[in-house]
């Protein structure tokens, strides 16, 4: 790490349920997330997440390209990924219907 590079928050933290029963949303649950992530070319991009069950994790470059999927993801830190296309990145959370997790999320570049 040089002098001069400095950590970005993008997402400051971020607490909440996902999979809770919500009647306004179509089809009853509100199981799927999305975060937008004003990323810069050439930077790397960092996401952390806590859940208390496994949930899926996508990161979406900004030409709609997926650039990391995670399965069943108990939690951790995902990254390094390079940015290397202009425009809005984009995270992606999901669980099953039915299915709930207490999830906490944060994202920054270096």
């Amino acid at each position: 790490m040089s002098l001069f590079s400095r950590r970005t928050v993008l997402l400051e933290e971020t607490s909440f349920c996902l999979g809770e029963l919500n009647y306004e949303i179509f089809g009853g649950y509100d199981n799927v997330k999305t975060f937008p992530l004003h990323t810069k070319v050439g930077k790397d991009l960092y996401v952390q997440i806590e859940t208390s069950k496994p949930i899926d994790v996508s990161v979406v470059d900004g030409t709609g390209l997926n650039q990391k999927f995670k399965e069943g993801f108990a939690g951790g830190t995902i990254g390094p990924l390079r940015v290397g296309e202009k425009g809005i990145m984009t995270l992606i959370l999901g669980i099953w219907r039915g299915d709930r997790s207490d999830v906490k999320v944060s994202a920054w570049m270096e």
